[in-house]
């Protein structure tokens, strides 16, 4: 049974670049929304903080009587911008950053593999058939 040191390589490239768009066009788009949304439930905490103090500090305000319903108005505008509906937005918007960081990153490794290849068989003696 012979080793395929070139077939072995071209699977794992292969499974590497899945990996790799996997991460670009899913997880990163992700971890951006689950960010957002984090970002949206502590702007939310602040805000009714800052209700909380006008509550106590202006209660006679025509502001204090509908700051937790702006408050909670922002947080469900928030929550949208970030939901699971808007999910593809991001890398749909971006789609042109996406496609040169899915596609050109394995490619330089492709092409660098292939040209250290080259060069170490350049190095190796020339074995006659005779």
């Amino acid at each position: 049974m012979t080793v395929s040191v070139k077939r072995g390589f071209n699977r794992l490239f292969l499974v590497m670049t899945l990996v790799w768009a996997t991460f670009w066009a899913v997880l990163y788009p992700l971890d951006r929304q689950w960010e957002g949304q984090q970002k949206v439930l502590e702007e939310r905490d602040k805000e009714n903080k800052n209700c909380d103090a006008l509550v106590i500090e202006r209660p006679e305000w025509s502001m204090t009587k509908d700051c937790y319903a702006r408050s909670m108005e922002n947080f469900q505008n928030g929550l949208e911008l970030y939901s699971f509906k808007n999910f593809w937005w991001y890398p749909v918007m971006l789609w042109k950053f996406f496609l040169v960081v899915i596609v050109v990153p394995p490619a330089l490794v492709y092409g660098l593999v292939a040209l250290g290849v080259w060069i170490r068989n350049g190095f190796k003696p020339r074995t006659s058939h005779y």
